[in-house]
């Protein structure tokens, strides 16, 4: 190939990248673009095997000089003038005349790599050569770099999208804590780890505020909570709203009983702080169940909230805003529970709850007055039960009116198998409870039995204890109570005396006969204090107009005095035992009371 004759300026102007060689190695010349990124100092006048790295072609001997790489490629990487590393460029080596000697001129490139000489350096497309491609893949390459800083973009928006579900995934809104969720994994983690303490905090009287000022002021004390809560046991602590207003705190390390009931107790008086909402101050109070695994229990995340929960339970029970430790005897009862409700359902399923029927007298005449039913389990191996030995079990599981509808069928077929019989009594009494009374459906399934047996809702009783009178919808309690008095039913208050029932209570609700509950009743006649208290009860139901009953009457003494102060109506071991329904149909026929109050008048 014959060298090509240059001069100065047009090697500057055709090939702003390139290298001139004279034939002892040393750089006599660099083009200004070169020259800028380089430096013109770092390489005129130095051998090129000193100024630069020669990547292509490889062990080049240096004894041959520059004879080898003639029409070959070349790479070569030249020193960043910024002092940041090296910056490599592509290109070809020929045979060249300068000042009438002979060179070698390497004609280079940036290439693919034109961009980061652009804007590292300053670099224009004016300072590329006419022929250098590389000008023409700028646009390309800024084109791909918006392509990819739009990536990026698009990237970090997703993943700033990916961390806020992932966050609301784990957290509650309204809270800010960690929920259900996020707990149940970290606790699964923790259990694995180290000891700890668990504690399930519920809310007092958060749906009186609820009910009262509206789901803003509740979500107000919820925050209010969080708050007091993460206060009370720090930042070391993990707290959880688990749903409702219900929260969990997690304690790392041994905690004894005695520490985790004292931080509890924290909790409880941080909680209980007033809080404004709209000008109002508000209070909120809460219960503690405190639960801490014994080395070797193997308990998973699930099993620690559950025995938790169950000394929240007993919290409850037994009074508010208190704390409570999951004990092994705790264990055993909640074990005894389970037992125990499981075996109420299949007598559910069985049919094994029964009515006993106790006589209600009329002692001046003799009369019969009706019957009370008293709900009884024929268990197939203990025999027949009273409600101590399920009742309280039937409560907590939330069976009580599924038992309470299984006792009103019997009764409602028992009274009508006795009106087929020829024997009409005149009234049933039955035992209604706050669920019963709550439950929207319950006159209209009440006057449904009655109907799809003929019987009329007059002679159905219903007695209601007491203490539903102040429950915590008294509203909705007294309505039931007047809805059913408008049915035709007649409402008996159960145990007076008890209770916390008042005059004004008895004025308001539709009540037609008083029970005075047998702590008053069973020996009035022995006590001069409880005569008077039983006296003066008397006196005020009689004079409201209402129908009284003594319960629990085993002695003749206490019936005559009882009869003195006005009471007529008994019922009580002195005349009868709670009986099965053919045996109280038996007692009836053998008491032998007046044909006309039993026999069905045509």
């Amino acid at each position: 190939m014959a060298p090509i004759t240059l001069s100065a300026e047009t090697t500057s102007q055709v090939f702003p990248f390139s290298i001139l060689i004279e034939g002892d190695g040393r750089i006599a010349f660099v083009g200004p673009a070169l020259a800028k990124v380089a430096g013109i100092e770092t390489l005129i006048g130095k051998s090129i095997f000193d100024a630069v790295t020669i990547r292509k072609p490889m062990r080049l001997d240096r004894t041959q000089a520059l004879r080898d790489v003639l029409g070959a490629r070349v790479v070569l990487e030249v020193p960043d003038r910024n002092g940041s590393g090296t910056l490599k460029l592509y290109g070809m080596a020929c045979s060249a005349e300068w000042h009438g000697r002979g060179h070698v001129l390497i004609v280079l490139t940036p290439g693919v790599n034109a961009r980061q000489f652009v804007e590292c350096h300053g670099l224009k497309i004016s300072d590329f050569g006419p022929a250098d491609g590389s000008a023409d893949l700028l646009p390309l390459l800024a084109m791909q770099e918006d392509m990819l800083q739009d990536g990026k973009r698009q990237a970090a928006k997703l993943r700033a999208a990916r961390d806020v579900a992932e966050h609301l995934a784990n957290h509650d809104v309204l809270t800010e804590l960690p929920n259900r969720r996020a707990l149940m994994e970290r606790l699964s983690s923790l259990l694995r780890q180290s000891p700890l303490a668990v504690m399930h905090v519920d809310l007092d009287k958060f749906k009186e505020i609820n009910d009262t000022f509206g789901h803003a002021a509740g979500d107000a004390a919820l925050q209010h909570a969080a708050r007091a809560i993460r206060l009370a046991v720090g930042p070391q602590a993990l707290c959880a709203r688990m749903g409702g207003d219900e929260f969990v705190v997690v304690l790392e390390g041994e905690q004894t009983p005695v520490q985790l009931s004292a931080c509890a107790q924290r909790i409880i008086a941080e909680v209980s702080r007033p809080f404004v909402f709209q000008a109002e101050s508000l209070i909120v109070q809460a219960s503690v169940g405190l639960a801490i695994p014994r080395p070797g229990d193997a308990l998973s995340a699930d099993d620690i909230l559950h025995h938790a929960d169950l000394a929240l339970y007993e919290v409850k029970r037994t009074g508010r805003s208190t704390t409570a430790l999951c004990t092994p005897d705790l264990l055993a009862a909640h074990s005894e529970f389970q037992r125990i409700s499981a075996d109420i359902r299949r007598a559910l399923t069985e049919r094994e709850f029964v009515a006993h029927f106790q006589p209600q007298v009329d002692a001046r005449t003799g009369g019969l007055l009706g019957f009370e039913a008293l709900a009884r389990w024929q268990h197939p191996e203990r025999g027949t039960l009273t409600p101590v030995h399920f009742l309280h079990v039937t409560h907590r599981a939330g069976l009580i009116q599924q038992v309470d509808a299984e006792i009103r069928r019997h009764v409602l077929d028992t009274l009508r198998h006795w009106d087929a019989a020829g024997f009409r009594v005149p009234k049933i009494s039955l035992n209604v409870t706050t669920s019963d009374l709550l439950d929207p459906v319950f006159r209209q399934v009440l006057l449904w039995d009655l109907d799809s047996r003929g019987l009329d809702s007059s002679r159905v009783v219903l007695e209601i204890v007491e203490s539903v009178l102040y429950d915590e919808s008294p509203t909705e309690i007294a309505k039931a109570c007047q809805d059913l008095a408008d049915a035709g039913f007649v409402l008996a208050l159960d145990d007076f005396g008890t209770g916390y029932a008042s005059i004004l209570s008895l004025v308001k609700l539709p009540i037609a006969i008083v029970k005075i509950d047998r702590a008053f009743a069973c020996g009035v006649a022995r006590s001069k204090s409880q005569h008077a208290l039983t006296q003066s009860m008397v006196g005020m139901a009689t004079s409201l107009g209402l129908t009284v009953l003594a319960e629990g009457v085993d002695h003749a003494d206490d019936v005559a005095a009882l009869l003195d102060m006005g009471c007529g109506s008994f019922q009580g071991y002195y005349f009868a035992h709670p009986m099965d329904a053919e045996t109280a149909l038996a007692w009836v026929i053998e008491r032998e009371y007046p044909q006309e109050s039993l026999r069905r008048r045509p």
